[in-house]
Parts: C-alpha cells; structure tokens; sequence
C-alpha cells in the first residue's frame, strides 16, 4: 500500500511509516500510518469492495462521524480531499480514523459504564434508511442446520457429534426470531470486540461498519447479552440489570420486556455460527480450517438458549427500574 497515496488522499500531510497489518478481522485489516501530522488507522477490506460496498461503506461513515460529532468516544473517521469517506488509492479501497490505543476485547467492562454509553449512542439522531438485513432478523433453518450436520459428519467434523446434539435446541430458540421494526440507524456490532477500553481506560466504540437500520431495543438485549454474560457464560443478572437501569436512567428509548427483544441477538450469533461451520466445511488449507474450528467451538460451547433468553428477560423485567413505554414504531 503506497502510503503517501493514502495521507495525500485524507490530507494529512508528509507520511513517514506504514506498518504492516497490526489488527485482522473477517472482513479487513488495519494498518498504522505515522505522518509529520499524527498517527492513524488504515482501514482496508481483504477483498476488493464494489460500488454496493463502496455505497454502503459512505452511508456508514456518516453514521459514524454523526457519533463521532455527538461527543462519542470513537475513533474520528476521516473525509478525504473530496469529502468522501472511502478513498480508491490505486491498491483498493481505504478508509482512515484517527488512531486510538485499544487493550483486549473483555466482556467483564464496567456494566452500567456501559449503560450509559450505550444510551448516548441511541440519543444519537440519526433516522432509519433502507431495509433490516436477513442476518439481523432472520433464522438459519433446522433444514439447514441439519444439513450442516449432515455435511459435518461426511467430512469427519471433530465437532460433529457436539452439533447434532444442539440442533433441537439451535431450532427452538429460533422461535423468538420476528421482523424488527427499523426505528433508527443503530451500530449493530457491539460485541466484546467493538466495545472496547482503551489503554487509558476509558470506553471506546469502533467499527461502525455494519451499522444500519434496526431496534433499539433489540441492540440493548444484545449488549446486557454480551456485557451480562458474567464468569461462566450463562448470563449474571445483576450485571445485566445494571447495565439496564444505567440505561434507562441515561434516558436511552430501547427497553427489554419479551422473548423477541433477543431476536437480534439469536439471529447474529446464528448467522456467526453457521458461517465458522460452512467455511470449515470448504476452508482450502489447514490454517483456514484452524481458525474457523475456533469460532465453531465458540458457537457450540456456548449457545444461547431459550432457556438463556428467558433468564435475561426475567432479569431486565424485573430490574427494580421503571421503563417508559418503548420507542413508537417509525411510520
């Protein structure tokens, strides 16, 4: 990647050093780029984006910088020359943040902290534009799982037996899948990895990528889901009521009172599992079979059942808090 290129398309001035990948997710990788004005992140897709990509990549970085202005703590995301959010330097397509010092991702992050950030996030206006995406709202299938299974053991899965016996249940809690009304544009990411402490402690959200229309109420169950998992994965309850009052106390319109409010949660971690299981099925070498038997052994070790979103409903219903109505449905 020709840094110069990327710092006169983002003006930042002379560039000094580019480093190498330093950050690697599914869908791209992050570069360190030192210029005689400051550090930054260099964002570029692992596979080449289309105009679609490179639609929805400004769309975006609008929301972003949108968050960004409101006073979030995020990365600030950079306009090129131009205006524009993503840059086609001649090596693909690139975009640029301000650099920020980050630790390891961790579910055990301060709850109501977390409460409260998350509300200021929804506070944020920003309308509801386009349709919610299948992998939001929309179950895998017990066809389609048993499927997986079928092709699993025909290939000699090591996960194979662990995965039939999960089918029954990976069906039922499907049940609480139901389209979600798109009341405004939320992050739609905020798992462990993108809610992040940096190294001076404070809360960081970063990668806005998949941000778009969606529940409120439903990125709130994700959030007590994840943040409220607690030591041994199941759910803490008072982890997860914390996080919720600091919510509704910060003002924010999302609240938790059904079965279906984790429609979003169910829908993603379905879609995140039977990813890792069909890209272990037609990984093309060892490595790439390796990294995806991780993320099926973290899908099988710890599913969320019915049983699970029944606790966490429970929880958050009888919190101690008084929720306002929820957020009147957009139109």
């Amino acid at each position: 990647m020709d840094a110069q290129g990327v710092a006169f398309a983002f003006g930042l001035g002379r560039a000094i050093t580019m480093s190498g990948a330093v950050a690697r997710g599914e869908v791209g990788e992050i570069r360190q780029l030192v210029t005689d004005h400051g550090t930054w992140a260099v964002k570029q897709d692992l596979e080449p984006m289309t105009s679609e990509d490179v639609a929805h990549a400004e769309a975006t970085g609008e929301f972003h910088r949108r968050c960004w202005e409101a006073g979030i703590p995020t990365p600030e995301p950079l306009r090129t020359r131009t205006g524009d959010f993503v840059a086609d330097t001649g090596d693909g397509h690139v975009r640029v943040y301000s650099w920020v010092d980050l630790v390891d991702p961790d579910t055990r992050l301060d709850p109501a902290t977390v409460g409260e950030l998350l509300a200021r996030l929804h506070a944020v206006e920003a309308p509801a534009v386009g349709e919610v995406e299948e992998w939001f709202e929309t179950p895998i299938g017990r066809s389609e799982w048993e499927g997986l299974l079928k092709a699993s053991r025909a290939a000699g899965a090591p996960y194979a037996e662990r995965l039939a016996e999960l089918v029954p249940a990976l069906a039922e809690v499907e049940s609480v899948l139901t389209p979600m009304a798109p009341r405004q544009t939320c992050h739609l990411d905020l798992w462990a990895d993108n809610l992040r402490r940096t190294t001076g402690g404070d809360l960081c959200v970063i990668d806005f990528d998949n941000a778009g229309p969606a529940d409120p109420s439903r990125e709130l169950a994700m959030v007590a889901y994840e943040v409220g998992r607690g030591e041994l994965g199941r759910g803490d309850a008072t982890r997860q009521q914390r996080l919720y009052s600091a919510y509704v106390a910060a003002g924010g319109p999302g609240r938790v009172t059904r079965r279906e409010d984790l429609g979003m949660t169910v829908a993603q971690l379905h879609h995140i599992g039977h990813r890792h299981l069909d890209m272990w099925l037609t990984a093309a070498d060892p490595e790439a079979r390796a990294r995806s038997l991780a993320g099926v052994q973290e899908f099988l070790g710890q599913p969320l059942l019915l049983a699970d979103v029944d606790r966490l409903v429970r929880a958050l219903t009888g919190s101690g808090s008084t929720p306002s109505p929820p957020v009147p449905s957009a139109g």
